[in-house]
């Protein structure tokens, strides 16, 4: 990726997209790059979207973009709509994980449909994940966040070395190691998928 990159985390209250965010500003720094990041935080104690942006170059002047070149998303419908955040070739790396809203379960709303078929008409990237299973892999249900960061650093542009940093630097210490094994299983989970387009 040339010039600045911007990456939007999306998911709802409660799954640690604020942490992901910082772990990704840290991991970039920890590169030597510049780093501009915003946060919208929406209900978050009651399950309400959240939305994180960071964007990191050489030199950044705004934490505002037109548009994304990845979404990273800790849920299936915050996936859905991330896909119109990003610009053409962008990638979504999103988690299995699918929480119904209210409005569905009270049969207002249908479930949107797969996000595979949404993402190819688009005609951007994407990498699905069950980071919630490598999460509980890694000694932490918890742990999903970093889980799917391990899995996004296929489509960034970090050493493994600013990742340890950056995580050594967000994570609190007491739960530093498990989260070391959620991305370096999430790494693992996708070395050798394919990215849908």
């Amino acid at each position: 990726m040339n010039g600045t990159t911007t990456v939007s985390l999306v998911g709802v209250g409660g799954q640690g997209i604020l942490l992901a965010a910082a772990v990704l500003a840290e991991t970039a720094m920890a590169d030597g790059l510049d780093v501009k990041a915003s946060e919208v935080k929406g209900m978050a104690q009651r399950g309400g979207s959240v939305l994180s942006t960071v964007r990191f170059g050489q030199h950044v002047f705004s934490p505002v973009a037109s548009h994304a070149d990845v979404v990273y998303a800790t849920e299936l419908l915050e996936a859905q709509r991330g896909l119109g955040l990003l610009g053409p070739r962008g990638t979504v790396v999103s988690a299995t994980t699918r929480i119904i809203p209210g409005s569905v379960l009270r049969g207002e709303e249908a479930y949107p449909g797969e996000l595979e078929g949404a993402a190819r008409e688009r005609g951007v990237k994407l990498l699905l994940v069950d980071a919630e299973a490598l999460a509980l892999e890694a000694g932490n249900a918890r742990a999903v966040n970093v889980a799917l960061l391990g899995a996004a650093a296929a489509v960034l542009p970090f050493s493994p070395e600013a990742w340890d940093r950056g995580l050594e630097a967000a994570v609190p210490p007491k739960i530093l190691d498990v989260n070391r094994r959620a991305f370096a299983l999430g790494r693992a989970a996708v070395a050798t998928q394919e990215v849908t387009r």
